[in-house]
């Protein structure tokens, strides 16, 4: 009996452009592997997929690669009826995908010889860049419940990003602007227009990280400078208090010495003690809580503080 070999192994299972061959079909067959087979996905060689089609809207173009998509066009954020381009407006776009429907079936993916649209939940990662679009929308996004019903931005171009993970990385620094471009000589009298041509709503558009997709508890980021300011205030009031309280204790205790001074012996008795006391559980008291103050405010509000409320490298308005 002929030794079965990887070759002819290969040659059975390749009549079709997407027949493949697993290294588990080789150990199967008994056929020794002295090498790095191809076709069996090592190495970054093809691997075995299920295959399925996209459904690809007839005004797009498609790129397709071993489960990579470039799709441009009109493509919209979910099946043919959606988006703007599905009321036969122009709202051309380009779709960067890969792993479709990657997490459906319990992250089986799609079935076998099935067709597929977008879909920005169960896709495994894209960038979506389109002309017009409600781009909150169309990625889930939660949104203030006062802007636009909670819609988010309605009829504008959008760029989405999704993944598992997203990193933004910059060599000498990344930057989030909101807001249009400075100098009106740039784009006519009144300066930058939205993607309509429209005039933009608000001169500071807002910038929102919003953690978990919902708005429980948002709130305004604190401005570094104007918090250690305001915190340096504090500091200053209490230390006013702090130095009331001190000079009540040595007036009090200046005022026991003198009344001690008595023929009743219980008051002469008395004043001592209280001073005592003034000494040891006032005075004392009041100069570890300065100190304590001295250490907070230098470790906090002081530039060369090891825990400096304001970010040296993070900047916000």
């Amino acid at each position: 009996m002929a030794t079965k070999k990887f070759s002819d192994l290969v040659k059975s299972n390749t009549t079709g452009k997407n027949s493949c061959t697993t290294v588990q079909d080789l150990i199967d067959q008994g056929i020794p592997i002295n090498k790095i087979p191809t076709n069996t996905g090592l190495f970054n060689t093809r691997i075995c997929r299920t295959q399925f089609s996209y459904n690809t809207p007839s005004s797009a173009h498609e790129i397709e690669n071993e489960g990579a998509y470039i799709v441009m066009g009109s493509v919209p954020p979910g099946g043919l009826a959606t988006g703007y381009g599905a009321k036969g407006i122009p709202a051309e776009s380009i779709d960067l995908v890969v792993g479709r429907n990657s997490s459906a079936d319990k992250g089986k993916g799609p079935k076998k010889d099935s067709f597929v649209d977008n879909n920005f939940a169960s896709d495994a990662a894209r960038i979506y860049v389109s002309r017009l679009t409600d781009i909150d929308e169309a990625f889930g996004l939660v949104n203030s419940p006062i802007v636009n019903g909670g819609r988010g931005l309605i009829a504008r171009s959008g760029i989405g990003i999704k993944a598992d993970g997203v990193r933004i990385i910059g060599r000498e620094g990344v930057k989030i602007v909101t807001g249009k471009m400075s100098g009106r000589t740039k784009f006519g009298m009144h300066g930058e227009t939205n993607s309509l041509g429209g005039k933009l709503s608000m001169p500071a558009p807002k910038i929102e990280l919003i953690a978990g997709n919902n708005y429980d508890n948002v709130q305004g980021v604190a401005l570094g400078e104007t918090t250690r300011d305001s915190l340096r205030e504090l500091h200053d009031i209490v230390g006013e208090l702090w130095s009331a309280v001190f000079n009540l204790a040595l007036i009090q205790a200046g005022l026991n010495t003198v009344v001690g001074v008595n023929l009743q012996a219980w008051i002469s008795a008395a004043a001592p003690v209280a001073n005592m006391g003034i000494f040891t559980n006032v005075l004392n008291s009041l100069y570890a809580t300065k100190t304590n103050a001295l250490f907070w405010k230098f470790n906090y509000l002081q530039p060369s503080g090891p825990t400096y409320i304001v970010s040296r490298n993070v900047k916000t308005n």
